[in-house]
């Protein structure tokens, strides 16, 4: 940068800062002497943005000052540090050139130009939205070329992150005409994702290769690369399989392992890397004497029946941290929040044995506090300290912390809970620190469209699953197709009066079309529940409902239409343990039911029906989640509707199928002519059994839509039918299958399922492929 010489009559001053070869500013020179009388101004000039008082509040020198060159240095510089300049010129006026009473100081600044905007070329890989995350600059900002190139390193890296380890990324500055502006371009050299295509060991003459690579992220590209994303070379993740490999040879005995510098050889047209990783195995150890020392709350034999890893065998860290971590949760289940397990070895190199001693140090007993609760913007604070299993003043209890948690997080209110501790008041005093995130827990929604099952369909619901932020839930629904027509209100309270009791309402009204009958029923029932220990709730429920079974166009047998009133107690006992009621992942669901409509409950439908229901959810790796259900139901009774049996097909029993239409059928004279045709019926079974398999994985999850791949198999059985044996179709195991595939996302209405089913067993009338779609999860 350059200074201005300006003429007065008193002095000429030049200061001229400039940047030395390292890009630092050097110190200005005075070329000439300073007038010794008090400058009578100090002003700023070339400033359009940058406020003139914000200038001069950060200086020394001021009307009245004698002027000194230390004095101008050390402004020159905290203009300069403001970073909103380029260029800055200091000049002295005389009276008559300023018009003033005395010298005046001029500061002439250049302001650095702003961003208009920032624009991205070549990035075809990774979208503007995930860039602009990185973004260390912003529009109508003052252009910063440090954070500009701060920005693109940023860039380089995220390719690198995804696979383009050759990718490069630039920028360029272009000014905008006519404006004191630049436009900032960033610009993408993508290239193409390099591949592995060798992983090479040298050394590993005790541990084969099979044993190491599926412990490893990176993995040798093959034909389905492009699908699976495997072979992909990510530097950050092979830095991570360095450790790994030496994690594998640690749990074979391996102490003194060590594991080399790779070699990473690029191929001539740079699509392939080449991975050479050496390896110096030394002797592997077993464990020789395995004690406990330190402070022992427990007899030693039972501490040690925690221990998983026994002398003789060969030395394994995994389990020597699994046995650490059993005896940590041993002493803070009992209140030493702070306890230290420390491994003590002493390796005997000739006989190849390693003697470990586990020195406990429990430290002193810790009691909670406090128990406070951030984030629930709606929450109510009794809602979530309910769910604790540890209340304040009791002692500390890391089974009891860790079970609150999954509780306040099964309760399906929040998309992230922590829980963490942190000092009390006092050495022996701890504050649980419970951090919520709100997720949307009420919808409404209007909509119509045409199912694939139902025809013409519209349909309108307002629920909420935490009512006024009291746990509560409710919703009314309304529904209509051509195959039922559904208005529903049901609302539950899990705590009743801040008891453990449950209690719930519903009323309903609906018309179901079933293929050879219409079923209309109004109703209503009351619920009470109680949980018997964490997870167990027993329930009763009282259902009322007048139920009218009726003909369709085609006709049918009469004898099985009719209805009536149906006066019901069902007696339920559940078992939840499910990570989220909402969307689990993980745990089981188990609930068995007995439901029975007697006559001296005032019905006139009398019939006994039981349930049993099982349903698992187990997480895998990659995101993927494993789901199961099982389903068998069976109804007896001397008097009910038709509608009360059994009838399997559709998107929420056996995909597939159609709807309702996997049944026992007979048939029926559909005329008065003794000789005239027959016709099938389907008159329901008095048995079921259902059993759905699911892998549901990823696809694009910032947007929360997952695939699923899926195996259900199911029957309703006749009443001479036993269990697993259809007398009217040859099925292995008595069961229709199918299998299908999908895609769910959970949207803002609630989560939407397309799925396609293919049955296994068909029936001439069924589909070689079907479609359906609906709102709602499936288990």
């Amino acid at each position: 940068m350059r200074g201005a010489l300006c003429c007065s009559a008193l002095c000429v001053l030049l200061l001229a800062p400039a940047r030395s070869a390292s890009g630092e500013e050097a110190v200005p020179t005075l070329l000439t002497e300073l007038p010794e009388t008090p400058i009578a101004e100090v002003r700023v000039e070339g400033n359009r943005r940058v406020d003139t008082e914000a200038i001069l509040s950060g200086i020394e020198t001021h009307a009245g000052a004698v002027l000194s060159r230390e004095t101008i240095r050390r402004d020159l510089a905290r203009i300069y540090g403001l970073g909103f300049f380029d260029d800055v010129e200091v000049r002295l006026l005389s009276p008559e050139e300023a018009k003033a009473d005395g010298p005046v100081l001029v500061f002439v600044v250049r302001e650095k130009p702003t961003i208009r905007k920032i624009e991205y070329e070549g990035n075809e890989e990774i979208g503007k939205d995930d860039l602009e995350d990185l973004l260390e600059i912003r529009p109508y900002t003052i252009l910063d070329l440090n954070r500009v190139e701060k920005t693109a390193k940023k860039f380089a890296e995220k390719y690198r992150e995804k696979g383009y380890y050759l990718a490069s990324v630039t920028y360029r500055i272009e000014p905008v005409p006519d404006e004191s502006a630049v436009d900032v371009i960033f610009v993408f050299d993508e290239r193409q994702k390099v591949q592995v295509k060798e992983i090479r060991f040298i050394g590993n003459d005790s541990v084969p290769e099979e044993e190491i690579e599926p412990f490893l992220e990176t993995r040798e590209g093959g034909w389905f690369s492009f699908l699976t994303q495997s072979g992909t070379y990510v530097e950050d993740a092979f830095k991570r399989d360095l450790m790994r490999i030496a994690a594998v040879y640690y749990d074979r005995g391996f102490i003194n392992v060590k594991v080399g510098q790779p070699t990473v050889t690029l191929s001539a047209d740079k699509k392939w890397i080449y991975i050479t990783i050496p390896i110096e195995e030394g002797d592997p150890y077993d464990v020789g004497a395995y004690e406990l020392s330190g402070d022992l709350i427990a007899d030693a034999s039972l501490l040690k029946g925690l221990l998983t890893m026994k002398p003789g065998e060969r030395f394994a860290r995994t389990k020597m941290m699994k046995d650490i971590f059993a005896l940590q949760d041993f002493y803070r289940n009992r209140g030493y929040a702070y306890v230290n397990v420390v491994p003590l070895t002493n390796v005997d190199a000739k006989a190849k044995t390693i003697d470990l001693t586990l020195d406990i140090d429990k430290g002193q007993k810790v009691y909670v506090e406090r128990i406070e609760i951030h984030g629930n913007t709606r929450t109510r604070d009794k809602v979530i300290r309910r769910e604790f299993r540890i209340a304040e003043g009791d002692l500390y209890n890391g089974a009891a912390i860790e079970l609150s948690k999954n509780r306040v997080n099964a309760l399906g209110y929040f998309e992230n809970v922590d829980l963490n501790t942190r000092p009390g008041s006092a050495p022996d005093k701890v504050v649980l620190d419970l951090t919520v995130k709100e997720r949307p827990t009420g919808t409404f929604q209007v909509g119509a469209g045409l199912s694939s099952g139902e025809g013409f369909l519209v349909t309108a619901q307002i629920a909420h699953d935490n009512l006024f932020g009291r746990g509560q839930s409710i919703s009314l629904t309304w529904q209509y197709s051509s195959l039922r027509n559904i208005f529903q209100l049901q609302f539950q309270e899990p705590y009743f009066l801040d008891t453990p009791a449950t209690f719930a309402f519903g009323a309903y009204n609906t018309r179901s079309d079933f293929f050879d009958f219409i079923r209309n029923s109004t109703g209503g029932n009351l619920t009470w529940g109680y949980e018997l220990v964490d997870d167990l709730r027993l329930f009763g429920t009282y259902t009322l409902e007048n139920v009218e079974v009726s003909a369709l166009d085609k006709g049918g047998p009469s004898n099985f239409y009719g209805g009536g009133l149906t006066s019901s107690l069902k007696l339920s006992v559940s078992y939840d343990k499910r990570d989220n009621r909402l969307f689990p992942t993980r745990g089981q669901y188990q609930t068995a039911s007995v439901e029975h409509a007697p006559e001296w409950l005032g019905s006139e439908n009398l019939f006994t029906r039981y349930t049993l229901t099982s349903r698992w959810y187990y997480p895998l790796p990659l995101g993927l989640v494993a789901r199961a259900k099982g389903e068998v139901g069976y109804i007896t009774g001397e008097n009910f509707p038709i509608s009360e049996r059994y009838y399997l097909g559709g998107v929420f029993s056996l995909r597939g199928y159609l709807l309702r239409s996997i049944s026992p059928t007979i048939e029926y004279a559909s005329s008065d002519d003794p000789q005239g045709a027959t016709s099938p019926f389907r008159i329901g079974g008095n048995k079921q059994v259902l059993f759905n398999f699911e892998i549901e994985f990823p696809l694009l999850p910032m947007v929360g839509v997952r695939g699923v791949l899926f195996y259900d198999m199911g029957n309703a059985y006749a009443d001479n039918e036993p269990f697993f044996m259809d007398l009217q179709e040859d099925l292995p195991l008595g069961m229709f299958h199918s299998v299908g595939f999908g895609f769910r996302w959970f949207s803002p209405i609630g989560p939407l399922r397309f799925e396609w089913g293919i049955p296994l067993t068909p029936r001439p009338q069924d589909e070689p492929i079907r479609f359906e779609f609906t709102v709602g999860n499936f288990f």
